[in-house]
C-alpha cells in the first residue's frame, strides 16, 4: 500500500504470482527470505525516498522554523516560518550559502553534520543545540536555538539535510543542555 502497487505489480517485481502475493496477505504462507529482503526494499523506499517536489513543499509550508541544505551549504528550500524570522523573501534565501544567513555555532554544527556523514546518508539523525546569528532585514541578531537534522534523499538519490529548530529562552537552554549532559552537537548513527 505504501508504494500504492496493485497485487499484479508487486507480484511482477518479485517473480511470483498474484495468488502467492494474496496468500501472504492473508497469512496462508510465509515468503521465503529472498522476498522479504525485496519487500523491506520496497517498504524502505516508500519511507526514505519521495519525489522532491513533494516534500520540499511540504517544508516550505511549515509554520515553524525548517530548512534544507545540500551538502555544500546551500539553502534548498524554506519554511513560512523561516521566511518570516528573517524578513526577507523566500527568493532571496533559496540557492543561496546558508553562511549569508545563520552565523555563531549553527555554523559548526553545519561542519559537524558534514564530518559525521550527513550527506552520505550514514546519520539517521543529529541534535544541535547554541546561539545562532541571523542576518535579518533589519541587522543581524543572536538567538539561542535548538535544532534536529536529518537526511532526506531526493529522487535523484541526493543527500540533503532537513534541519528543524525552534528558538529557545535562556532557562530553556539551561534545561535541555543538563538534559543532554552538556552535549550540543550528538549524532545517531544509521543502523
Amino acid at each position: 500500500m505504501s508504494k500504492r502497487l496493485k497485487q499484479a505489480a508487486l507480484a511482477a517485481d518479485l517473480g511470483v504470482t498474484q495468488a502467492m502475493v494474496s496468500r501472504w496477505e492473508n497469512g496462508e504462507s510465509d515468503p521465503p527470505e529472498r522476498v522479504k529482503r525485496r519487500m523491506a526494499e520496497l517498504v524502505q523506499d516508500a519511507f526514505v525516498v519521495a519525489p522532491a517536489p513533494t516534500w520540499m513543499d511540504l517544508v516550505t509550508l511549515n509554520p515553524a522554523i525548517e530548512f534544507v541544505t545540500d551538502s555544500l551549504g546551500m539553502f534548498k528550500a524554506i519554511s513560512q516560518g523561516a521566511v518570516d524570522m528573517f524578513g526577507v523573501t523566500r527568493e532571496e534565501i533559496e540557492g543561496r550559502q546558508v553562511s549569508q544567513f545563520l552565523g555563531g555555532e549553527f555554523v559548526g554544527a553545519m561542519d559537524n553534520l558534514r564530518d559525521s556523514g550527513m550527506f552520505q546518508n550514514n546519520l539517521a539523525f543529529a541534535q544541535s543545540m547554541g546561539s545562532v546569528e541571523i542576518n535579518v532585514a533589519s541587522g543581524m541578531k543572536t538567538v539561542l536555538c535548538d535544532f534536529i537534522h536529518w537526511p532526506r534523499i531526493s529522487e535523484a538519490r541526493t543527500v540533503y539535510c532537513v534541519h528543524s529548530g525552534a528558538v529557545i529562552d535562556e532557562a530553556a537552554y539551561s534545561q535541555r543542555l543538563e538534559s543532554r549532559n552538556g552535549e550540543r552537537f550528538a549524532t545517531r548513527k544509521t543502523f
